[in-house]
């Protein structure tokens, strides 16, 4: 790239800041940063769903062993994205400010930390895998799918980590169009190698492993190039790769009760499928069936929390407080009105979904009391995901993630093992303590959100005035 088109980028970065913080009607604002988002969002869950179809043609054990295996790898995965998601409220604020050099700094400073990381953990990880496979009781008949899944799927962190700090990026710029292309790409290519590596290739649940592997490879070379050209209007140079004391305070602050919150939700999960894997193989296979349906509903909630987080953080890098906690009143009806209708298809349809991927009564049957238990309470969930983006932007993430952690570890872990396996509830008792978990947490994180203790910004450079005296 030449020295005008580097300028451009950085053009467009500005005027995008000049829509987000001058649009008066959010609604429009806040839906058309989402439509890039929810097309992505579309497009993977589509792949999410072939992919357990595709997995279902081999059997219930392979059905179940990304379920199984994804906790492991969600160690690594927390810690890359509490400190990629610094970079919503650094890079946000700071172009909120016209503080364009701290913006490029600071995601600097977080990808240096993310790569020193993302690389000697996934041989460690590598090399410690079969501790996981025995401490979560993982059954025999899954056992010599869910080690070499785990194997491949983590030479796919760093290059993830990547791209996780070029979608935090980029969104917190206004820019939700480019991380989209890129992600339908990269999900279009995992869909055509899928059935090719699974059947074709005869290498069944590794193909799938190795079809995202070289996703993620692509996915994340490219955020680099981005990076390293400023293509996109963010640039970082090499010295930027080492974060100096006042950023990697500010980066600290920020992603560490993030990094925490993640860290302890993975291990829960970890317990929770244990919880899951004791009740057989057939309850494994309908919670893998049931999280497809449920995760569709993120296609939906995530663009909301997120475009709305986008505008937030920028509203208060340019002390705009008013219409941060304007902005965030608007996506929360956004939200709620989305989601009930959502909800309202699932019940409604519920067997349908449910035969596309099995008609084996002994799945079929507890699949079908996991949408109709725990499938309402994704309303709960999709309050504390916008509770989560809202802490993220505005860098105030303390109260959010200790919440975060209570959802599985004093509820959700607790309630799930007493209802099924005390009181002998079985799955209904499972499904149960899982939908009580959401509801609870999605309160808490509603008051907060409206408490407005969060509508302050945590960067300290002043809002700089542009010659023409505009304040936007």
């Amino acid at each position: 790239m030449g020295a005008h088109d580097v300028e451009e980028a950085a053009e467009r970065v500005n005027r995008k800041r000049e829509e987000i913080l001058g649009e008066e009607n959010l609604v429009k604002l806040i839906i058309g940063l989402s439509i890039p988002l929810f097309i992505s969002g579309s497009v993977q869950s589509l792949y999410n769903i072939a992919d357990t179809y595709w997995l279902s043609k081999l059997g219930s054990a392979a059905l179940g062993t990304p379920t199984v295996s994804w906790p492991y790898r969600g160690v690594l995965m927390s810690i890359g994205f509490g400190l990629a998601s610094s970079v919503s409220a650094l890079v946000g604020q700071y172009i909120g400010a016209r503080d364009y050099r701290n913006a490029s700094k600071s995601l600097g400073s977080v990808l240096g930390l993310l790569l020193a990381i993302g690389v000697p953990g996934s041989l460690l990880f590598y090399y410690t895998r079969w501790l996981y496979i025995d401490l979560t009781n993982v059954t025999a008949d899954m056992r010599g799918l869910v080690d070499p899944y785990i194997a491949v799927t983590l030479a796919g962190i760093p290059f993830m980590y990547l791209y996780l700090t070029f979608n935090f990026a980029l969104g917190a710029a206004g820019d939700t169009v480019t991380p989209m292309k890129v992600s339908v790409f990269a999900t279009m290519l995992n869909f055509l190698l899928d059935p090719v590596l699974i059947f074709w290739a005869g290498m069944g649940v590794v193909g799938a492993a190795l079809a995202t592997l070289l996703s993620n490879i692509l996915t994340g070379l490219y955020a680099a190039y981005s990076f390293a050209t400023g293509r996109h209007g963010l640039r970082v140079y090499p010295r930027d790769l080492l974060p100096d004391s006042r950023l990697l305070r500010l980066i600290a602050r920020i992603s560490t009760p993030m990094i925490a919150s993640r860290m302890m939700t993975t291990l829960g999960f970890i317990v929770m499928i244990g919880i899951v894997n004791g009740l057989g193989t057939p309850v494994v296979a309908a919670y893998s069936i049931g999280q497809v349906m449920l995760n569709i509903d993120h296609i939906i909630s995530f663009p909301i929390a997120r475009s709305t987080g986008i505008v937030v953080a920028q509203s208060l890098g340019a002390r705009l407080i008013d219409r941060s906690k304007k902005a965030t009143k608007t996506g929360l009806l956004l939200l709620l009105g989305s989601i009930g209708l959502y909800i309202i298809l699932l019940v409604t349809f519920r067997g349908w979904f449910i035969s596309v991927f099995t008609r084996d009564p002994a799945v079929w049957d507890p699949a079908n009391r996991m949408l109709l238990i725990f499938g309402p309470s994704v309303l709960g969930f999709d309050l504390f995901i916008f509770a989560n983006s809202i802490a993220r932007a505005s860098g105030h993430t303390f109260f959010v993630s200790g919440i975060g952690i209570a959802r599985l570890w004093l509820l959700r872990i607790p309630l799930s093992w007493y209802l099924a396996y005390h009181l002998a509830l079985g799955d209904k008792g499972l499904w149960s303590g899982m939908s009580l978990s959401n509801w609870i947490t999605g309160a808490l994180a509603t008051m907060w959100v409206l408490s407005w203790r969060w509508a302050k910004p945590v960067i300290h450079s002043p809002p700089r005035i542009p010659p023409d005296n505009k304040r936007i």
